[in-house]
């Protein structure tokens, strides 16, 4: 029986605590969430997954004909994705395809300036150059013509001799990078430190966690690191114990991810392989099953599952394998950035939802969800919409993840 009751960082302090006592006891009335979104084929991403998938596993098997991929881009209303390569794409890319096709599923292969590996070195250069405080994030672009970099303009004056224009920075960027720039003001994010409120084995993830130093935390998925019981969280968050909203003991700190800004709980218990898909007052405990850890493409359409902020969706990915650094210093490598579809600045994430998990949905509207990422910071701040949150907080429009890829690989975690 389940037990009722973020570019900043998605944890809340724990010096603000003592002053959200009555907002939790006297809340707002619930806010629903956003439905997904309807497709032709409710699958329809999925099965653009199970087409590009393949090309991208061959390009990380290192494969020397595989150097020119540059980016995907993925469309599931229309049923189609563009894939980027520098010069002429191997035949290898055209028979991945062809053998995974869908009917009515349509690839379009283009040719790019510059390839992944090119604009990764670009990155490392710039970064190895200029002083973190000058820049806020910085990726590559799918289409392979440029890297991406936002910046605080009153820290780009040393950089650009003064000027703190887009176009100076892309200018001055890109002789030091060596490749264009596209440039864009951005400020840096903030890390984002049920029954979600008093969860208990088997551990469910988006349920609130505290520690000693952030008052307010989510967790995310279950699973195993070896032979040792799991939960995922962001290592922000804190170290040492970790409880439920209601002080229960869940479990200690075991492993953090170089760079990645996600730890490892090793539980007092089992985990559910499970996550909350309600309102965060949702009294019913309302969840749903995850099935395994997928990869991220630019267009996929995602879903947030934050103990502060509830149930998520109808989120687009808007930028993948990106590098930032969060309020508290910490620097993360690599991100996924996501913001709502349409680009309205709707409140998709909160102060208290580090931790919390980023899931997609290739089965349908109602059905199991596959884990793609760990919830790890915030950006462009909105106000929150009354009674959308768990206690009085800061909003923002934009979520940070950390993809399942390096928790998988890096980390040695493998999912409930």
């Amino acid at each position: 029986m389940r037990r009722s009751r973020l570019v900043v960082s998605l944890a809340l302090s724990a010096v603000t605590a003592a002053t959200l006592v009555a907002a939790d006891a006297a809340p707002d009335g619930p806010v629903p969430s956003v439905s997904l979104p309807v497709l032709r084929d409710p699958q329809a991403q999925q099965k653009l997954h199970r087409m590009t998938d393949p090309v991208q596993d061959w390009v990380e098997s290192g494969a020397p004909a595989a150097d020119g991929y540059a980016g995907t881009v993925i469309d599931a209303s229309d049923q189609h994705a563009d894939i980027f390569w520098k010069g002429e794409a191997p035949a290898e890319v055209r028979a991945l395809l062809d053998a995974n096709a869908s009917p009515g599923f349509t690839v379009d292969v283009h040719q790019s300036p510059y390839s992944r590996a090119e604009m990764r070195a670009a990155i490392d250069r710039f970064t190895a150059a200029v002083a973190p405080e000058a820049w806020t994030s910085i990726g590559p672009q799918e289409d392979g013509a440029a890297i991406a970099i936002s910046y605080s303009p009153a820290n780009a004056t040393r950089l650009t001799g003064g000027a703190t224009t887009e176009q100076a920075y892309s200018r001055r960027a890109a002789e030091i990078a060596g490749m264009p720039v596209t440039a864009s003001t951005g400020g840096r994010p903030a890390a984002l430190s049920g029954r979600r409120h008093s969860d208990s084995a088997p551990y469910y993830a988006g349920a609130e966690v505290n520690t000693g130093k952030a008052s307010f935390c989510s967790t995310a998925f279950s699973g195993w690191k070896g032979r040792t019981k799991v939960l995922l969280t962001a290592a922000h968050c804190g170290n040492g114990r970790y409880y439920n909203g209601t002080g229960s003991y869940i479990g200690d700190l075991y492993a953090i991810g170089d760079g990645l800004d996600v730890g490892m709980i090793g539980i007092n218990g089992d985990g559910a392989g499970r996550f909350y898909d309600g309102a965060w007052s949702d009294s019913s405990g309302s969840s749903r099953h995850t099935y395994g850890a997928g990869r991220n493409n630019v267009g996929d359409l995602i879903c947030l599952s934050g103990a502060q902020s509830g149930w998520k969706c109808d989120v687009e990915v808007k930028r993948v394998d990106v590098e930032t650094t969060n309020d508290e210093g910490t620097r993360i490598k690599p991100v996924d950035v996501a913001e709502s579809k349409g680009g309205d600045r709707r409140a998709i994430g909160a102060k208290g939802d580090s931790g919390g998990p980023a899931l997609a949905n290739p089965s349908g509207a109602n059905g199991d969800m596959e884990a793609r990422g760990v919830i790890v910071a915030g950006g462009s701040e909105v106000g929150c919409p009354a009674g959308s949150t768990a206690h009085s907080t800061t909003c923002y429009a934009q979520v940070l993840y950390v993809p399942m890829t390096p928790v998988v690989n890096q980390m040695g975690f493998s999912i409930s």
